[in-house]
């Protein structure tokens, strides 16, 4: 009877424990909000962190973060590294890096860190890579950045499966890999996926690929003009794509240009409640309440 009684009291305690909160994982993230990994980074990793996320609001990839404009976006490079081939090496050569030397040391280091980051950050359809450049300078390989929004990309490769379909890409491809056979293709396949990816309209991907094959043809420039959608550090240069010279805009370049300063306008009114006294972008505490507002709002 008393291991009976025993029984029933550990029970008893073991519900009471569950009922109890634990302070150490209060205030832990729960996995419907942005960036629940983020907690789990420390020092240099979290500085990373923070200062890729305001770079990323800050400029073009704002579009893919708050809205639904740009299936991928450039966030910048990574670095560039001392990891590419130099004029003395060769196809097929097994050693290119001297991985005992401390510069290569740090830059694999560095490399890991980033890889740590980027994981982190990643959550449901918002994916954040590392691919490197095909071209290599001096020995010294670039690495992008890239935030891949997994939604937009299925959508896409389904509108343009006829251009994607040759290296049988479906909806569902993981985006490191498409990414990665893209970089590595031929110029103007590249040139023309990166378009439809960057999220640009279907006329200026033509424009910006048949200019390209007519100057190879001609060895004339094709001059052009551009059209150019503002992010929060400047009006232009960023979110920016060819025209034909002196063309006048169609009306989806104003559609695309109004739908973004609708975003732009609501991240410049959230923006200064967020900046800490150092004067930096809190950007994941900026991001996760822009979350939970529009969570709220969609039920």
């Amino acid at each position: 009877m008393k291991y009976i009684f025993c029984f029933f009291l550990l029970l008893w305690l073991a519900a009471g424990c569950r009922q109890v909160p634990s302070a150490t994982t209060s205030n832990v993230p729960s996995d419907d909000i942005p960036f629940p990994e983020y907690e789990s980074l420390t020092g240099k990793d979290r500085e990373r962190a923070d200062s890729l996320l305001s770079k990323a609001l800050d400029h073009e990839a704002l579009y893919s973060l708050m809205g639904d404009m740009k299936p991928i976006s450039s966030i910048g490079f990574a670095h560039s590294y001392p990891l590419g081939k130099d004029s003395t090496q060769k196809d097929g050569q097994q050693k290119i890096v001297e991985v005992g030397i401390d510069s290569i040391k740090t830059a694999m280091e560095e490399l890991e860190s980033w890889n740590r980051v980027l994981a982190a950050l990643s959550f449901d359809d918002y994916q954040f890579l590392l691919v490197p450049f095909k071209q290599v300078y001096k020995g010294k390989r670039n690495l992008q950045i890239l935030l891949c929004r997994t939604d937009l990309i299925d959508s896409l490769l389904v509108a343009q499966s006829p251009f994607f379909a040759q290296w049988g890409f479906v909806s569902g491809t993981d985006p490191a890999v498409l990414l990665t056979a893209i970089e590595f293709e031929e110029k103007h396949d590249r040139y023309r996926a990166y378009g439809y990816l960057f999220g640009y309209p279907q006329h200026a991907v033509d424009f910006f690929v048949e200019a390209s094959l007519e100057q190879e043809a001609t060895g004339e420039f094709v001059k052009r003009s551009f059209f150019s959608i503002p992010v929060h550090m400047r009006e232009t240069g960023y979110f920016t794509y060819a025209l034909p010279e002196d063309s006048t805009p169609l009306p989806l370049d104003s559609a695309k240009y109004y739908q973004a300063s609708e975003i732009l306008e609501e991240y410049r009114q959230l923006r200064p409640s967020f900046i800490d006294e150092g004067g930096h972008l809190k950007a994941v505490e900026l991001y996760r309440n822009w979350w939970r507002r529009k969570t709220v709002g969609a039920k």
